[in-house]
């Protein structure tokens, strides 16, 4: 690509990523549903296969999903301008949201309509959680090997209080494992 192009990739990298920053509420698996849809379906840069591989990278390193979603993504598209400008795009519409609320909630934190719009911005963002969860669990688990792992991973951390960390090195040994026993 040449340098306008480039240049321009990097500034629609900030644009997507600062509208999905500003209109998901819940944090970073609330966004990845956008994510998802303006990377893969949109924009068409990048597989879904891939987007699902970006995602569990992104959840198994320290940092937010969201920061890290955005920062591989902008990395992929546009080399190091793109990482920067997806990351800044995410980030600064939390910032500047944060800041708002901050010089002004105490105000308004007893109000009855704020408390009932949070109250609704919450379950909203579960089903995004939910619908995020069903769709990368139907490109991730494609056999029934992968259904064993997620099972196992699923109970332990739900029912055992395995830490996800934990779960995360138990499924790659496990995949590994079966890899090299099953495939090679």
């Amino acid at each position: 690509m040449e340098k306008k192009k480039l240049g321009k990739v990097s500034l629609e990298l900030f644009s997507l990523f600062f509208k999905i920053g500003l209109f998901t509420f819940g944090g970073g698996y609330a966004m990845i549903p956008l994510i998802e849809k303006e990377i893969v379906q949109n924009k068409r840069w990048i597989e879904k296969e891939e987007i699902v591989d970006v995602f569990a990278v992104a959840q198994s390193i320290p940092g937010a999903i969201a920061i890290n979603s955005a920062t591989f993504i902008g990395y992929k598209i546009n080399g190091k301008k793109g990482a920067m400008a997806a990351t800044l795009g995410v980030i600064l519409p939390s910032v500047l949201i944060i800041l708002a609320i901050a010089t002004v909630f105490s105000r308004f934190q007893e109000n009855k309509h704020i408390q009932s719009a949070f109250k609704g911005i919450r379950s909203a963002v579960v089903a995004l959680v939910a619908y995020a969860a069903i769709k990368i669990g139907k490109v991730s688990i494609k056999d029934r090997y992968a259904a064993i792992i997620f099972a196992g991973a699923f109970i332990a951390i739900t029912f055992f209080n395995i830490h996800a960390i934990y779960a995360i090195i138990a499924g790659a040994l496990i995949g590994m494992y079966l890899h090299k026993k099953l495939w090679v």
